[in-house]
């Protein structure tokens, strides 16, 4: 239970349910307007967004809103990540090269982070 109090987990957590979002916009888009699966996977957005305020709530309470949101990018990486899994979406060098600058801008933005108790 340790690690559920780290701040950074909670963090990605609510980024994490915030990706599915995509992905679920993507599978009602893909199952015809109007039909139960449509709404099926509308009300899981839904859902998934709930989910993502709760947790983004209690996160906001331990970061600095300039790195919250700066994390925020590593939604981009979760993304292509669900595109290549569940669509079989290609993902090229520049998608690997934009990852990384996400990934290094998060590290420059949350090493300058002050300490929240």
């Amino acid at each position: 239970m340790h690690l559920l109090k780290n701040r950074y987990v909670q963090l990605f957590s609510a980024f994490f349910f915030f990706s599915f979002v995509g992905v679920m916009s993507k599978m009602a888009a893909l199952s015809g307007f109007g039909s139960v699966k449509f709404f099926v996977f509308i009300g899981l957005q839904i859902v998934l967004l709930g989910l993502y305020a709760l947790i983004w709530q209690q996160v906001l309470k331990k970061f600095s809103l300039v790195t919250a949101m700066a994390c925020r990018g590593s939604v981009v990486i979760l993304s292509l990540v669900w595109a290549m899994v569940f669509f079989q979406e290609e993902i090229t060098l520049f998608h690997l090269i934009g990852s990384l600058v996400i990934v290094l801008g998060i590290y420059v933005v949350a090493t300058g982070e002050p300490k929240y108790e």
